[in-house]
């Protein structure tokens, strides 16, 4: 398709545009998670965030080390909600939490 005036590229615009953001917002979304850029020696231990986590209500299932500087953890939530929480190793913060 070839585009014949400004009218028609200004008709376009706003499709592209869209179109354009809905592929890249996830990405950058996804991408934008990181929990610390502190190194390891000052991390809590797997355990001593899963402690953290349990006194804040959550019944931890599994906590593990993530690619991204981060803590994921697979919990409960008070309500039985389950979900994915991205915890700050050096202060066992809640990052990020995914509802399941």
């Amino acid at each position: 398709m070839r585009c014949s005036s400004s009218k028609e590229i200004d008709m376009y615009a706003p499709k592209i545009s869209l179109a354009l953001a809905a592929i890249l917002l996830p990405v950058s979304v996804f991408a934008s998670t990181e929990c610390t850029k502190e190194p390891a020696e000052k991390w809590l231990s797997e355990k001593q965030a899963q402690a953290q986590l349990e006194k804040a209500g959550f019944t931890v299932q599994r906590i593990k080390r993530g690619d991204d500087a981060c803590y994921e953890a697979y919990a409960k939530r008070k309500d039985g909600k389950r979900v994915e929480l991205y915890i700050n190793p050096v202060d066992a913060s809640i990052v990020k939490e995914k509802v399941k």
